[in-house]
Order: structure tokens, then C-alpha cells, then sequence
């Protein structure tokens, strides 16, 4: 009389994994990680502070998150830009990629989703032209472990998570070269970064609400701004992305985390990957600094800012609902 209601057991335990594994499956989340400016020079200041960046990213998975879930494996790693400090130095480069890789096969276990900033550019290059840096981001992006969107040189690209919209715009969304320091600077060339985010979030984003992260090198405020590119840019920028649900903006440029606010959007600056030698305060090795760890669900987003010393900044914030494939129009 109770094998009945045991096997009815087992079904119903057998039917609630299914359906939970099922739910869990049809729900958004998405981890990822973010760092900028690994502006690898070896003969100026190392990289041991770097690989020791790395190290730590390889190792986070499974370890607390900052709002006590574990940390699940990410997707990728944003990289905001410069991505060695001279490209005058081709080694720089090289040793760039046994670090980092669109594939995840290299020192960095993690696919990389990398943009460039202005350290990869060179400042005798004319409009129109990309650096040995810039070609190679391109040819990597044909390997990208994503059903990648580019723009017509194969530079600017944008892909899906989940229902989320990433886009990678290089060194800035603008239309134009900007002055550097109040010199004209035909090199600091956008490649029609802010037509390409215009079109794409039109064409695989419309109407949908589904969340945006974007990410880029220069900031939008301070530093970045004042001396790299103009207000114009910014009111521009801020009229393309207004009509869209943009979770997250991604920048690098000034080597350190902030999390900030533009124009109502939650913006994060990510560190670079190590703190540099400094003769004056006697250190003559580059140190670990972190890395910015993402994740968004069908309920928020999540940021915390992971440090060797453990978890740094952290903060969190409402998402709208997953959207299907329907639904994205």
C-alpha cells in the first residue's frame, strides 16, 4: 500500500527539479567581469601586478559574491580599453595576448571582450586608418564566442546574454576626432562609434526594454571629458540612448573604480589591473588592484568591486522583467 505514494514521491520530487532547472534556465543571469586600461608597457613598469589581477579572476568563481550568492562562472570580461601603453612597441602586444583572448584560452581563463582606447592608437595615424592594435581587434572579433553584430569595418560590435544587449563602442561614441589637450588630434578618431550604437540599439534592441550595457574607453565626466572630448559628444550620446533601458555604462581612462550617475544612468569607471611602481613611495613592483564583477537577473542588477583585500564598493538596483524573442521589437 505505499509503494503508490512513494512513487508519486519520486515523480513530484523528479517534476520539481525538472521545472526548477527549466525556470532557472528561462531566467536572466548574467555574470561578468570588467577591468580597464591593462596598458601593458614591459620595460617602463611590468606586469605583475597584472597576472596577479588575473590570477585573482580566475579563482573568484564559486568564492562569496558581494551579496553573499556565490559567483557564478562569467560569460566574459569587458576590457575598456588601453590595452598597452605604446603600441611604438609591438612586444607590448604580444604579451598582451597570452594574457587576454576572445576565446578564453590564454593566461586569463575567461573569453575576453576587449575595446580599444587611446593608447592603442598612434599619434601620426590619419583619419580613416587603424593601428596594428586596431586590425588585430578586428580579425579577434571574427572569433568571438558570441553571434557578434559588427559595424561595416568589423570594429564596433555588439551581441546578447541572455536578453541582455552589450555593445562595444572602442575608444568613444562620438561622430568626429576630438582635439586631445587643445591640440587637433585627427588620430583620436571615433569610426563612426555614435552612428553604430544609434543603428544598433534600433535594429536588435527597439522597443523591447530589454537592459543594455555599454561599454567604452573615455569617461563622461572629469578627465575623460575635459581634456578628450566635448559637451556636443555628450548631448549627442545622451539623445541615443535616452529612448532605450541602459542598465549599465562601462568606461575606463583614469585607472581606478567610481560608480557614478549621467543623465540618470548608473555609470562604473573600471580599475585598471595593477597599481604601477612609484619610485617616490619606494615600490619598484606593480601590485594587484581588481576588477568590477556584474550580474544581472530577472530582478536587478548587481556590482561589487572585488579587491585582493576582498570586496570593495558594492551596490544593486531594480531590472525590468526577461523579455522574449517576440518581444524585441
Amino acid at each position: 500500500m505505499t509503494r503508490v505514494p512513494r512513487l508519486l514521491s519520486v515523480a513530484l520530487t523528479l517534476a520539481v527539479g525538472l521545472l526548477t532547472t527549466w525556470l532557472h534556465a528561462a531566467g536572466r543571469d548574467v555574470t561578468f567581469f570588467a577591468i580597464g586600461d591593462p596598458q601593458i608597457n614591459i620595460p617602463r613598469w611590468g606586469v605583475a601586478g597584472t597576472e596577479q589581477t588575473i590570477a585573482l579572476m580566475n579563482s573568484l568563481p564559486g568564492q562569496e559574491g558581494p551579496f553573499g550568492d556565490a559567483v557564478a562562472e562569467p560569460r566574459g570580461v569587458l576590457i575598456a580599453g588601453d590595452l598597452v601603453d605604446a603600441v611604438s612597441n609591438p612586444a607590448n602586444w604580444e604579451l598582451y595576448k597570452q594574457f587576454f583572448d576572445p576565446n578564453g584560452v590564454a593566461r586569463l581563463r575567461f573569453p575576453a571582450f576587449e575595446g580599444a582606447g587611446n593608447h592603442d592608437l598612434d599619434t601620426k595615424q590619419a583619419v580613416g586608418t587603424f593601428t596594428y592594435v586596431q586590425q588585430e581587434l578586428i580579425a579577434r572579433n571574427r572569433t568571438r564566442p558570441a553571434n557578434l553584430k559588427l559595424d561595416p569595418h568589423g570594429y564596433h560590435y555588439s551581441w546578447d546574454w541572455d536578453d541582455v544587449h552589450f555593445v562595444c563602442l572602442n575608444v568613444f561614441p562620438g561622430s568626429v576626432p576630438r582635439a586631445v589637450y587643445d591640440r587637433e588630434a585627427p588620430w583620436n578618431d571615433p569610426k563612426g562609434a555614435l552612428a553604430f550604437l544609434t543603428n544598433d540599439l534600433t535594429a536588435q534592441v527597439g522597443k523591447s526594454g530589454r537592459p543594455v550595457v555599454v561599454f567604452w574607453h573615455y569617461g563622461v565626466r572629469g578627465w575623460g571629458l575635459e581634456k578628450w572630448w566635448l559637451p556636443a559628444d555628450l548631448d549627442a550620446l545622451a539623445g541615443a540612448l535616452k529612448p532605450f533601458n541602459i542598465a549599465l555604462i562601462v568606461h575606463g581612462h583614469e585607472h581606478r573604480y567610481e560608480h557614478y550617475t549621467w543623465n540618470g544612468m548608473d555609470v562604473v569607471m573600471a580599475p585598471s589591473t595593477q597599481f604601477d611602481p612609484d619610485p617616490v613611495a619606494g615600490t619598484t613592483q606593480s601590485r594587484p588592484k581588481g576588477f568590477v564583477v556584474g550580474r544581472l537577473t530577472d530582478r536587478e542588477l548587481q556590482i561589487g568591486y572585488r579587491t585582493p583585500d576582498g570586496w570593495g564598493d558594492r551596490w544593486r538596483k531594480p531590472l525590468g522583467k526577461k523579455t522574449t524573442v517576440s518581444e524585441r521589437q
